[in-house]
């Protein structure tokens, strides 16, 4: 696990080097490691950063470059219809992401660059 982010519904994500995403339902129970996480598959390399984002969305930062939008109110019911588009890239591993105001996302990469997308 290389990173964890806190979602609505009392749910949990983390970021694997397997490049997956899983979303743990913590109102199963106490302990994380008893719930069956759904598990989200779309990056080419490691999943190093997460931020929960309004409306129900999840973005994920991965060490092939790309930062990815999933749409987490379909998981729910089936992580097998989770939709995600592919925000953008950087030309390096993408190291960090935060949720600002006004619908945007920062991410900070190993290219030395800090990038504003609007959402």
């Amino acid at each position: 696990v290389r990173c964890l982010a806190a979602l609505e519904g009392g749910r949990l994500a983390s970021g694997s080097t397997d490049c997956t995403i899983r979303i743990w339902n913590l109102a199963v129970g106490a302990d994380a490691a008893q719930a069956s996480p759904f598990v989200l598959a779309g990056h080419g390399s490691k999943v190093r950063c997460l931020a929960a984002l309004e409306g129900g969305r999840l973005a994920s930062g991965s060490a092939d470059g790309t930062i990815r939008i999933w749409n987490l109110a379909v998981v729910v019911a089936d992580a097998a219809q989770a939709t995600h588009v592919v925000l953008g890239r950087h030309d390096a591993p993408v190291r960090c992401l935060a949720a600002l105001d006004g619908g945007r996302l920062a991410s900070g990469s190993t290219d030395c660059t800090i990038r504003i997308w609007n959402l």
